[in-house]
Order: structure tokens, then sequence, then C-alpha cells
């Protein structure tokens, strides 16, 4: 007990509580000036965070400035590939571009298909064009390349083209500006004048003897669309002003005429609710007709109920398939439009206003 005790009066000593209270207090600065330390290195981390963060954004940009470039680079080199292969074929368009002949030949095929009724009224037309035309076509078709700054599954071109080589943009803008408004258009009103007709008069109130008469129509929203296996677009209704769809097969040499486009009838089928496409849960549709993929032909439609939808399996072959097609519609001016929508009642008027959407596949 007595040593303990003296131990304890050492410690009491000024001297020993000087030397322990300089202990504490150089702990306490060190401990201070570690914190301090620890605050820097932490926000030194931060900084460096940001700086690697804002580096691998850069890296990322460049990247995709990169991956652009070479892009462009492949698509302008595949124009002038197109441009060189094609110079000669150019002098010899004017024989084939011929308005008169293709007239005639178009407006006999558009005749003489036959009008079905159902699931929806359609016409499935063979032998559309001339061949030599058809063959005009499909040479004027854009290199793939030009599609490719599109997702796999949206690759289209609109017509007119922005830019592509001499010889499709001479027979594209041709189809577009010369037939499909002064050929094809009035002679698809003509072919559909029963169902078209009954289908305004199930909108708007017209003239009963003649409602197709009080419309013009032109063709619009003209594109190509370049398909892969894997390629799916679900049971749908294009958008509404677009009364009556043309979808024209670009069948190459080769191609299979299997995964063309299906058409459905609808359970418990309603009006779209909206001007925009309408899509339609599959387990409501029933496959009705399968149209193959056949060259020279076009299968037109009312859009007016139903569904059509389209799709390449993932095993399809070969491997790097590529299946186009042309689609366009056709529907009221947009002079006729104001009109027609000056006709609605104002309870139906939110069913066929708002901006369309088009580019949806």
């Amino acid at each position: 007990m007595l040593s303990r005790l003296r131990a304890a009066a050492q410690v009491l000593r000024p001297r020993a509580l000087a030397r322990t209270a300089k202990s504490v207090d150089d702990l306490t600065a060190e401990t201070q000036q570690l914190r301090r330390s620890m605050k820097d290195t932490l926000a030194e981390s931060a900084r460096l965070a940001e700086r690697a963060e804002r580096l691998e954004s850069s890296v990322r940009t460049l990247e995709q400035s990169l991956a652009a470039v070479a892009l462009r680079e492949s698509q302008l080199s595949a124009i002038y590939r197109l441009d060189r292969e094609l110079e000669n074929d150019v002098a010899g368009l004017p024989g084939v571009l011929d308005v008169a002949a293709i007239a005639a030949h178009t407006q006999r095929a558009l005749a003489e298909a036959t009008l079905h009724p159902h699931p929806f009224p359609h016409i499935v037309v063979d032998n559309v064009w001339p061949e030599p035309f058809y063959d005009a076509l499909l040479k004027g078709v854009p290199p793939a390349e030009l599609f490719a700054d599109r997702p796999i599954n949206k690759r289209r071109l609109v017509v007119p083209f922005e830019w592509s080589h001499q010889y499709g943009a001479r027979v594209w803008n041709f189809l577009v500006q010369e037939v499909l408004d002064r050929v094809v258009a009035p002679v698809l009103v003509q072919k559909f004048k029963q169902p078209l007709g009954e289908w305004l008069l199930a909108n708007w109130p017209l003239p009963a003897d003649a409602p197709t008469e009080h419309v013009r129509f032109q063709s619009t929203d003209g594109r190509i669309l370049l398909r892969h296996r894997g390629y799916l677009i679900p049971p749908h209704r294009d958008p509404k002003w677009g009364l009556i769809t043309c979808l024209m097969y670009l069948a190459k040499p080769g191609d299979s005429e299997a995964w063309g486009t299906q058409l459905y009838s609808v359970e418990s089928d309603v009006e779209a609710p909206s001007v925009a496409a309408y899509w339609i849960k599959a387990e409501r549709c029933r496959l009705e007709k399968d149209v193959p993929f056949r060259r020279n032909s076009m299968l037109v439609f009312l859009n007016s109920v139903g569904a059509h939808g389209a799709r390449i399996p993932m095993e399809a072959e070969p491997a790097d398939l590529e299946r186009y097609m042309y689609q366009f519609r056709v529907g009221p001016t947009a002079s006729s439009i104001r009109e027609l929508m000056r006709l609605l009642p104002a309870e139906r008027q939110s069913l066929w206003a708002g901006k369309v959407i088009t580019d949806y596949n």
C-alpha cells in the first residue's frame, strides 16, 4: 500500500504534471494536424475524382466524334464508289424515267389488283412498275452506310434524300415528284373509293354521294426502310391522317419472300385515341394474312381498323440479311386537314388534333 502511495505522489509532482500536460498538448496538435491532412487529402481526392470524370467524359466525346467521322468517311466513300460504278447508267436514265410509260403500266397493275375487305380493305399489287424502272429503283437505293447513323431497328431515309449518289437521287426524286402524286395517289383514291368514302363519312359530315371528291389528297411520309434480322414492329395502326398506307417491297435477286407484312384483326377493336401511331397488345390480335416480301410488289391498305406488323427472326439467313422497302401514305393535304378539323364536333376534335409523329419504325 505504501509503495502505491509513493508512485501516486511521483505522478502528482509538478514536473511530472508538466510533462504529462505537454504530452497531451503535443498529441492534440498532432491529431489536429492529422485531421487537416486528412481533410486536404479528401479534398484532393475529390478534385482528382472530378478531374478523372471530366477526362472520362472527354474521352467518350472524342470516341463518339471519331466514330462519327469514321461513319461519315465510309458514307462518302460508298457514295463515291456508286457514282463511279453507275456513271454510264445515269446517261441512260431519260429512257427509263418515262412518265407516260410508267403511268400506263402502273395504273393497269393497280386497277387489276383485287380489293380484299378483310381484316381491313387492302390490295396486294404484283408487277407494280415496268421492269426497267423497278431495276432503276433497286440501283438507286442509297448504300447501307447511309442508314447506319440510326438504331438498327429504326433505319430509314426520307425521300428526297439529304444526300446520296447521283443515280439514286435522280431515280427516287423522280418517283416522288413525278409519279406518286400525279399517277399513284389518284388511282389509289379511286381504287379505295367505296371503303375510303365510308371511312370519311364515319368521321366527318361530308356529302354522302361523293365524300372523296370533297377532300384533296397527296402522297406523304415517303421513306426507304432498311430491316435486318431481329427486326420487330409490333401490331399497330399508322398515324390517322395517313388514310391509305402503301408498302412497296424492294426485293433484290435472291431475297426470300418470307418475312413480309402481317395483317391482323383486333378483338374489341376501337378507334385510335389520337393522331399518333396506335399500338395494340398482341393478345388482342389475330393473324389473318402474311403478305410475302415479293419483288416489284406493293401492299396497300386503308388505315382504319385492325392492325399490321412485321418481324424478321434472329435466326434468319444470311447473317448480314438486308431488307429494303419504301413506305408512303396517301392522305389529305394540309388545307384539307384544316377544313376537316372545322367540320368535326368539339367532342371529337381531340381524336384528330395534334402533331403527327411519323418516325416510329
